[in-house]
C-alpha cells in the first residue's frame, strides 16, 4: 500500500508543479512522468501481486517448451469455435525468440497498455490529473497488476481504436478488434461502439437507451445466456449475489451530472459526444454485473471513458467554482484509493 501511496502522491506532486509554473510543454511532461510510474508499478511487481500474475507466470513458461505450430495449428478454428484465446498465446510464443524472462515480459505488457492509455489521456482528457487519479482508483487493479489478456485487447480495441473511430476509418478499426478478438473475444463487444459514438443525444434517443438499460436489467438472465454462447466462455455462470453496486452507482451518477450539463460540456468540447455514447453503452452491460462479476470485463471496455468524462464535469464549473470541485476532486481520489489500496511488493 505505501508504494501506491507513493505513486498517487507523485502524481499529484508533479501535477501541481506543473500547474503553477509555466513549464513548456508541461501537459506533454506531466503524462510522461505518470505513464513511466505505472510502468514501473505494473511491470515490476511481484508474481504475487495481482490475482493472475503467477498463473500467468506458470503460462509463460509451460509455452517456452512447446514448438511455433503447437500455436499456430487450429488458429482459426479455435478462435471461432472454442472459448481459447489462441492470439494471446501465438503472441506470447513469438516474444519469447527475443524476451525469456518473465518479469521483462511484464515490462512489456505495461508498456503496450501504459503508452496508449499515456496518449489516450494526453491528447482527449481536459484535466490529465484527474484522468491519472482516477486510474489509479477505478482501474489499476484490472489494467496494470490482474488481466494480461484483456489488458493487451483493451489497448488495442479502446486506446487505439479508439483515434479510428474518431477518424471515422471503419477498416483499420475492424482489423483491430479482428486482432484483438484472438487475443481476448470479449473485444467484441466494442464493434457497437463505431456506429454510435457521433449518435446525437437526443430526446428519442436517451428515451430509447435508457428503456434499453431497463429492459436489459428485466431481461438479463436471457441477455446474459446469449453473450455467454456468442463468446465461447461458457465457463460463466449466474451467480447468486453479484453485483457491482458501488461501481453501478458512480458511473450511473456521472452519467446523470453528464447529462444535467450537456449542453455545457458539449459546448466546451463537441467530441465529448463520444464520451456520453461510451458511458451509455456501459450502462446497458451493467445488469450483466448482477449475474457474474466477470461480466465488468465487458463494461471494462466503456467505462474507461470515465477518465474523459469526469474532467469534462469539471470543466463545466465557473472557475472559482472549478478550483473547489478541482481539489475536491484530487482529494476524494486520494481517500478513495487509500481505502482500497492493496498490497504491493516489487519482485526483488
Amino acid at each position: 500500500m505505501t508504494i501506491y501511496l507513493v505513486n498517487m502522491a507523485l502524481l499529484v506532486g508533479w501535477g501541481m508543479l506543473l500547474i503553477r509554473h509555466e513549464i513548456p510543454s508541461r501537459r506533454a511532461w506531466f503524462v510522461s512522468f505518470a505513464t513511466i510510474q505505472w510502468i514501473v508499478l505494473s511491470g515490476f511487481r511481484d508474481v504475487t501481486v495481482g490475482a493472475d500474475t503467477a498463473q500467468y507466470k506458470a503460462l509463460f513458461l509451460q509455452s517456452q517448451t512447446l514448438p511455433l505450430g503447437a500455436f499456430t495449428d487450429r488458429f482459426f478454428e479455435i478462435v471461432f469455435t472454442e472459448s481459447e484465446d489462441p492470439g494471446f498465446y501465438l503472441f506470447q510464443r513469438l516474444i519469447q525468440y527475443v524476451i525469456t524472462d518473465y518479469q521483462v515480459y511484464l515490462v512489456l505488457i505495461a508498456m503496450i497498455f501504459m503508452i496508449p492509455l499515456g496518449y489516450f489521456i494526453y491528447k482527449y482528457s481536459s484535466e490529465p490529473l484527474i484522468s491519472f487519479l482516477l486510474f489509479s482508483v477505478l482501474f489499476y487493479e484490472f489494467f496494470a497488476v490482474t488481466g494480461l489478456r484483456q489488458t493487451v485487447a483493451t489497448a488495442l480495441v479502446v486506446l487505439v481504436g479508439y483515434h479510428f473511430v474518431r477518424a471515422r476509418k471503419l477498416g483499420w478499426f475492424l482489423l483491430l478488434v479482428c486482432i484483438a478478438m484472438t487475443i481476448h473475444k470479449s473485444s467484441l463487444i466494442f464493434v457497437p461502439f463505431y456506429f454510435l459514438a457521433n449518435k446525437q443525444l437526443t430526446k428519442a434517443y436517451l428515451m430509447t437507451m435508457f428503456g434499453v438499460i431497463v429492459g436489459l436489467f428485466v431481461f438479463r438472465n436471457p441477455f446474459f445466456d446469449l453473450l455467454v454462447q456468442v463468446s465461447g466462455y461458457d465457463t460463466y455462470s449466474a451467480m447468486d449475489g453479484a453485483g457491482a453496486v458501488n461501481f453501478s452507482l458512480m458511473l450511473l451518477s456521472v452519467l446523470f451530472v453528464a447529462l444535467w450539463r450537456k449542453e455545457q460540456i458539449l459546448a466546451n468540447n463537441p467530441s465529448a459526444i463520444h464520451f456520453f455514447n461510451a458511458l451509455l453503452l456501459a450502462a446497458c452491460l451493467l445488469p450483466l454485473t448482477f449475474l457474474n462479476p466477470s461480466m465488468m470485463r465487458l463494461v471494462q471496455y466503456f467505462s474507461l471513458f470515465l477518465l474523459l468524462m469526469i474532467p469534462e464535469i469539471v470543466g463545466t464549473f465557473e472557475r472559482r467554482e472549478r478550483l473547489v470541485v478541482y481539489y475536491s476532486a484530487v482529494m476524494l481520489l486520494g481517500l478513495l484509493f487509500i481505502r482500497e489500496a492493496p498490497v504491493y511488493s516489487f519482485f526483488w
